[in-house]
Formats: structure tokens, C-alpha cells, sequence
């Protein structure tokens, strides 16, 4: 069997890429702020109370007037050490005072991690309105150990920081393609490294606090990869021009979709920055029911914003002749994406659940193992729950979704579902919730699951397992895949009258961009090109072309810009492999027959 390695987009993970440059801004503002402070609601999970807590962080931009709002990580109420400063994990965002708090131009920076007194401290990751990108181990406000760093031009450093500099081992990955791996002391390249040139070149380099001492290969001699035809000679115009390609942080700030861009040694990988569009694209990741990622992404074009930026390396002028993107691939990528349906409603007792395919081919061959077990912990480190022995339930094939149905499973689990399919459990009221929960724990047996069984007003037990199926490609090539799920599977329902609460907030849509240049990438073709449109002057020091790439569909391409020039020279950027993620919008409804419904069709909440 095949393994589908090229098409599989680039996990996050594994991608070690760097930039060069000195984070003494950031370590700047760090020392040099001032003290914010705010009163905040907060929700007690533990007494289902709300309380106000005066908290303060430190501001390292107070010049900037913003205000701050922190969200503690679920179902925590916010740590604070001395004198109210912040602790803790959670979320904090700096926002434009006084702006709506639904707008997302109005955000300045999300930082996403640990705290202590006020201040960035332990594993986290801050993103800034610009583009740039903070990620790693925090001490006091800097990044201190192992991390990454991307400015607003997409130059990105990975390696080891010290007082929120580049300093120790690390790789640095330049917008242009270059690729640097070697010693950094306080930001800049210092001692003996590696450098690889866009167009595949690699040499040894030695440097001198960020200015290089070694004697770097004739422009012709990177000719083979990065852009230069073999026949132009070192004083045309491509040959005193940089032509790179990045994802445009700006705009892709307020994407619904957003993309990262990585300098590979022989391309570009642009791919999704999110771990979990990344893990469904792979197949390496749990089905679960909150992958809504997915119909936010159908609802919208969803493009990825590009800039192609040419520049001459001397200042000097050139004449530019055409810009194009020169196609060498685009194939759509067919790999079902499958998030996970729970049933809820109509009746107490619902023993199924759906998969729903967001993908844009078929499952095949599908079969589901199964095993019960209690009830998810959200703990960092939750302790493993017991489960039962495992159930086979054979599936098939599908399409859009399937139901599945565990009936059969709790049956052979001892599970009294007669008693379930037929009894209604009614309460009076809250106060005697925990009497009426206890009378349906003496009226059913609940056999093996009966130590995984839980809720307050909703009782279930959780399945988990694997699903293993197969996929084939444009092609016609099949591949073998299993993904774990987990989902929970509703038994009874203890009825309370309650008013429905109110649901939240709609998605936000990929931001209007009347400027960019649209490109639309055609579905299964090769070797075409695409004209890209160069207004004005023609004879310049540098040329950005800003793009809004989408296709109609899930997708690799793999492509280069090209800038063609009026002596017939011609500079190609690194080859991109682009990673378009475009799911397939689905609104799959179970199909499976209920008696006559005597719960609220939509079932407790929203």
C-alpha cells in the first residue's frame, strides 16, 4: 500500500526553521514599562458563582494606551501572586481601548500560555497584529530557553534565546529562502555555521557578530534552485535581484483560516497554522465534535494571503518585463476529514453517534472499535480512566456521514436498555437533582459501564476507539488509515423544566482585501501559469505583488514566481509547496429513526 507522503501537509512540529535578527525591542519594552490594572468578571466553577477580582499585568507598550481583558484555561478561576498580578495558564489579549470587543482589527496582541507576577512565564506563545510571533519557554516577560521567532517580513529563528535574544545554537530561515544554522550570540550569526542559498548551495560560513567573514559562492553557482537560468551571467538583471515568497502576516491575521510559511532546503511549505486542521489533514489526530474550524472554513472562500516580494540586492534599478506563477502541480487532496456528530434529544436514551466527512473523498472499508469509559478530563496530566473490553461494529462505506449505533455494544455490556428505551425520568426541581440521579442509578442496571457512567441532569458514558478505514486519491491510489475518536454517548435524561440559554457568537468570515490580485488555482492540472498584472513604473528597486490565493477544493500546489526582465533574464523565487485547506462544507443530519420525540429536539443547552 502507498503511503501518501507528498501529499501530506507539513506538520507544525516538525518543522525547525529560523530567522535572524535581535529581539532587543522586545526585551526593551519588557524592562521598560509600567504596571496595567483592570477589574475583571470571573466565573467560579467550583461554587457556579460569579465574582469581580481587581488584577494587574505588566505592560510593556503603555505609550500605547491599550487595555487588556485575561481569560483563565477553562474551568479555572485566575491565579493571582502578589499585589493582584496574573498567574496561571489562560489567555491574554491587548486590545485598542475603547474598540468593540468583536472587532479584530481592534486586537494588538494575543499572548497564549503561562504566567506568574503579571508577566509571560513558562511555556507560551504571543502574536502581535504586525505578523510577528513569539513562541517558546518565558522568564519574567522574555523568551529564556528553547524557542521560535518570526518578525513581521516572515524571517523566522528557532534555537536557543537568553534575556529574550537569539543566543546559544539555532537556525535561522530567511524570507528570501536562505537558510542559516550555526552559533548566535545576543541576536546576530557570531562563530562557524552552515548556510544553504535559496537555490540549494551549501557552504561553510563563519561570522562575526552578524557580519560574515567567509567568502560566499558566486551568484551562478546557486543558479540551479533558486531562481537563475544557467545561461545569464552575473550582470543582468535577475542576477542583482531576490524574489521570496511569505505568507502576508497581515492580513492573515484576520483570516478565518490562517497560514504559516516554512523555508524548507528545497521549498517553501505554506500550510495552516492550526495543530488541529494539521492533525485532520494527516489523519493523526482525535475525532472529536469540536473541529468547527471546518464548517468556518466551508462557509467562507477561506483564501491564504501571499506576498511576492522582488527587490535588487545593490539598490540599483531594473526593467521589469512580467511577473507570473509557473504551476508545476495542483492536485486535489482527497483524503476524507472527519469530525464526530453526538446525538442528543428528542428522547433520553440516544446509543449512536455520526461521522461527518469534511473531506472531499469517500471512506471506504470502514469498520469502528470501540470501548467505554468515563468521563473526559481537561487536567494537563489527567490519570488513565479504566475502560471496558472492546466492541467491533462494522461501518462501510460513506460519504457525507454515517450514523453509528452502540445499541448493540451496551447490550453486550450488560446495559439494561429495555429499561432505557422505555422509562422517563422526571424532577421536580434542582434541589432534589442528586435524589432523582441517584433513583435512575437503582432503576437501571448499567452492567459493566456501570463505574463509567456520568452527569449531573444528563447521563452518559464515553466511547472511545479507533475507526480504520481506506482512501483513495485522484489517482485512483488507496491508502490504509486509523484515527481515534472519543465521544459521549447519552443514556438518560432527567427532565427538569429549564428556559434554553442563549448560544454564542457566529464565526468570523476571512477579511476583505479589494487590492490583492486574486488567483483562483485550477483543480489536477500541471505545468500552466498564471499572469500576474504589474501597474505603473516597470523599472524598479523593488515590486510586492500581493496575492489572495484559493482553490476550489483541498489542495497541494507546487509553484514559483517568476520575474521575467526587459534583457530577457529571469529570477524565479524558491519552489512553494502550498497546503490549501478548503473542507467541504457538510451540514449531515442522522438519519436514524426515533420514537415519538418528548425532549427538546436540540436537547439540554445549545
Amino acid at each position: 500500500m502507498r503511503r501518501a507522503g507528498a501529499a501530506r501537509i507539513v506538520a507544525a512540529a516538525a518543522f525547525a526553521l529560523t530567522c535572524v535578527w535581535a529581539s532587543a525591542g522586545l526585551a526593551a519594552d519588557a524592562a521598560t514599562g509600567a504596571w496595567n490594572e483592570r477589574v475583571q468578571v470571573f466565573h467560579d466553577p467550583a461554587n457556579r458563582s460569579i465574582m469581580r477580582r481587581t488584577v494587574r499585568v505588566w505592560d510593556t507598550e503603555p505609550e500605547r494606551n491599550l487595555d487588556f481583558l485575561w481569560e483563565p484555561e477553562r474551568d479555572t478561576m485566575p491565579k493571582l501572586d502578589t499585589g493582584g498580578a496574573l498567574g496561571g495558564r489562560g489567555t491574554l489579549t491587548w486590545r485598542v481601548r475603547g474598540a468593540a470587543s468583536y472587532d479584530p482589527a481592534a486586537v494588538f496582541s494575543v499572548y497564549t500560555g503561562e504566567m506568574r507576577n503579571g508577566r509571560p512565564h513558562g511555556r507560551g506563545r504571543l502574536e502581535r497584529r504586525s505578523g510577528e510571533t513569539f513562541e517558546g519557554v518565558w522568564r519574567d516577560g522574555l523568551l529564556d530557553g528553547p524557542g521560535i521567532q518570526v518578525d513581521a517580513q516572515g524571517n523566522r529563528y528557532e534555537g536557543a534565546f537568553r534575556g529574550g535574544r537569539p543566543d546559544g545554537e539555532g537556525r535561522y530561515l530567511a524570507a528570501n529562502g536562505e537558510i542559516f544554522e550555526g552559533r548566535f550570540v545576543a541576536g546576530v550569526r557570531h562563530g562557524t555555521g552552515t548556510t544553504t542559498l535559496p537555490g540549494g548551495t551549501r557552504y561553510a560560513s563563519s561570522w562575526t557578530m552578524g557580519v560574515e567573514t567567509s567568502e560566499r559562492p558566486d551568484a551562478l553557482a546557486d543558479a540551479g534552485g533558486g531562481g537563475l537560468l544557467r545561461i545569464q551571467t552575473g550582470s543582468d538583471a535577475a542576477a542583482r535581484t531576490e524574489f521570496s515568497v511569505t505568507v502576508d502576516q497581515r492580513m492573515n491575521q484576520q483570516s478565518e483560516t490562517r497560514y504559516q510559511h516554512l523555508m524548507r532546503a528545497d521549498d517553501i511549505a505554506i500550510y495552516p497554522v492550526s495543530d488541529d486542521v494539521n492533525r485532520a489533514w494527516n489523519g493523526n489526530g482525535e475525532i472529536d465534535e469540536y473541529r468547527m474550524v471546518f464548517q468556518a472554513a466551508a462557509e467562507d472562500v477561506s483564501p491564504v494571503f501571499l506576498e511576492g516580494q522582488l527587490a535588487t540586492t545593490d539598490n540599483s534599478r531594473v526593467k521589469l518585463d512580467a511577473v507570473r506563477i509557473e504551476v508545476a502541480s495542483s492536485e486535489s487532496y482527497r483524503k476524507p476529514m472527519l469530525t464526530l456528530q453526538s446525538h442528543s434529544g428528542c428522547v433520553g436514551f440516544r446509543p449512536s453517534f455520526s461521522f461527518v466527512n469534511h473531506g472531499w473523498g469517500e471512506v471506504e472499508d470502514a469498520e469502528v472499535t470501540l470501548r467505554f469509559t468515563g468521563e473526559r478530563s481537561y487536567d494537563d496530566n489527567p490519570q488513565p480512566q479504566p475502560e471496558t473490553r472492546s466492541f467491533a461494529v462494522p461501518i462501510g462505506r460513506f460519504d457525507e456521514g454515517i450514523d453509528v449505533s452502540v445499541r448493540n455494544a451496551l447490550i453486550e455490556a450488560g446495559v439494561d436498555v429495555t429499561t432505557l428505551e422505555t422509562k422517563r425520568f422526571p424532577c421536580p426541581s434542582d434541589d432534589q437533582l442528586g435524589i432523582c440521579r441517584g433513583q435512575v442509578f437503582n432503576t437501571v442496571d448499567f452492567g459493566e459501564i456501570a463505574g463509567m457512567v456520568f452527569g449531573e441532569d444528563t447521563i452518559s458514558t464515553r466511547a472511545v476507539g479507533e475507526l480504520t478505514y481506506r482512501w483513495a486519491d485522484a489517482a485512483g491510489n488507496r491508502y490504509d488509515t486509523v484515527e481515534t475518536f472519543s465521544v459521549d454517548i447519552h443514556l438518560a435524561q432527567i427532565e427538569i423544566e429549564r428556559s434554553m440559554a442563549e448560544c454564542g457568537d457566529s464565526f468570523g468570515l476571512s477579511p476583505e482585501a479589494l487590492r490583492y490580485i486574486e488567483v483562483k488555482l485550477p483543480l489536477d492540472q500541471t505545468g500552466y501559469a498564471i499572469d500576474l498584472p504589474v501597474r505603473g513604473n516597470k523599472t524598479i528597486r523593488d515590486y510586492t505583488a500581493r496575492l489572495k490565493v484559493s482553490a476550489d477544493q483541498s489542495s497541494v500546489h507546487r509553484f514559483q514566481a517568476t520575474a521575467q526582465f526587459a534583457d530577457g533574464s529571469i529570477r524565479r523565487s524558491k519552489p512553494v509547496t502550498l497546503f490549501y485547506f478548503r473542507p467541504r462544507e457538510n451540514f449531515y443530519a442522522p438519519t436514524m429513526r426515533l420514537p415519538a420525540c418528548y425532549l427538546d429536539s436540540f436537547g439540554p443547552g445549545c
